[in-house]
């Protein structure tokens, strides 16, 4: 069992959200949320999550944005991020490792529905 991992979800489904947050917490991490990259902004700059998993495409600042602002900031740069999406296209693969996550996985619920 994880010691005291946290873990910000960044997510505008909130069945996705509902979902991941069951996961991550029923192993033993503990989980904030957000549904945008604005509100995940002012989480990471209060909290400092050891890792985020944000989705792609989100209202007001998608997750390639948010990538963007976090490795920019030299006080976030080094959290982890990693991509959630179901966007499958090779640009958006390009375009989503450009912006400076650490990987991007397809979205695993599509196979649990």
């Amino acid at each position: 069992m994880p010691s005291q991992v946290n873990i910000l979800i960044v997510e505008d489904s909130p069945t996705q959200t509902k979902l991941l947050r069951l996961i991550l917490e029923e192993n033993g991490y503990i989980v904030d949320a957000a549904s945008n990259g604005i509100d995940a902004l002012e989480i990471v700059r209060r909290k400092k999550p050891d890792i985020i998993i944000t989705d792609i495409v989100m209202p007001e600042m998608d997750g390639f944005a948010l990538c963007r602002e976090l490795k920019s900031d030299p006080d976030l740069s080094l959290i982890p991020i990693m991509l959630l999406t179901s966007l499958s296209d090779p640009q958006d693969v390009i375009k989503g490792l450009q912006s400076g996550p650490i990987t991007s996985l397809q979205n695993p619920t599509k196979i649990l529905f």
